[in-house]
């Protein structure tokens, strides 16, 4: 949602998210198609990807459910049904997750086209289930949360998941998130998130983030 009176919450940040969230797992199927028999350097590549960002999806929702909804339950109780709405739709987009990190493992350890087909149809699936939630979220939920919460409140969310990652490249979901929001977003966001994390995107992260998705992207002849 972007919106010109400053009284109200600027949540951009999330509807940029969600615009990543539909990207990678649009792309993914491409991707994943692009891995020949027995390619386990480049399926572990995807895979890992993939893996990182079912994560990121995974606690953006979880987010959401701590800090986000509670909030708005005690300040709007007369979208209740809106909300408990938003809460099955999470349910949802949870089961498909997990189909979906099954189907990553299995892909990257052994790169065989009958996984990848799996992993493809596992993405495709998810990315039903969560654009469903992604378009009511952004049509009924950011313009009341732009109303009722505090950017306080709005900033803990990323900073909340970014320090649950124990992988051994925070540079990556943290990019797969930072790389489609507007550059004055992008600087807000700098601000926002713990010092530490903005050092890393600074002195090398993000360097390594495009590395790798120039990696990721090149795709190679499809099978």
């Amino acid at each position: 949602m972007s919106t010109e009176d400053p009284a109200l919450l600027d949540t951009r940040d999330m509807v940029a998210l969600h615009r990543s969230f539909r990207r990678v797992l649009a792309d993914a199927p491409g991707q994943i198609a692009s891995v020949r028999e027995g390619d386990v350097q480049r399926s572990r590549l995807l895979a890992d990807y993939v893996a990182d960002a079912l994560w990121l999806l995974h606690e953006h929702h979880i987010g959401e459910d701590e800090l986000l909804y509670p909030l708005l339950a005690e300040r709007v109780p007369e979208e209740a049904e809106l909300f408990a709405r938003m809460e099955e739709q999470h349910h949802a987009v949870a089961e498909g997750i997990e189909v979906a990190q099954r189907a990553v493992e299995r892909f990257g350890r052994s790169a065989s086209v009958a996984d990848g087909d799996e992993l493809a149809a596992a993405c495709g699936s998810l990315l039903q289930s969560t654009e469903e939630h992604l378009v009511d979220e952004e049509e009924h939920v950011l313009p009341i949360a732009a109303r009722v919460i505090t950017p306080p409140e709005w900033g803990a969310m990323p900073s909340q998941a970014l320090s649950r990652y124990e992988g051994p490249r925070l540079w990556l979901p943290f990019g797969i998130a930072y790389e489609g929001m507007p550059p004055d977003i992008q600087e807000a966001m700098l601000v926002r998130i713990p010092p530490a994390v903005a050092e890393m995107w600074k002195s090398g992260g993000s360097d390594a983030y495009a590395a790798e998705m120039a990696e990721i992207r090149v795709g190679g002849e499809a099978r």
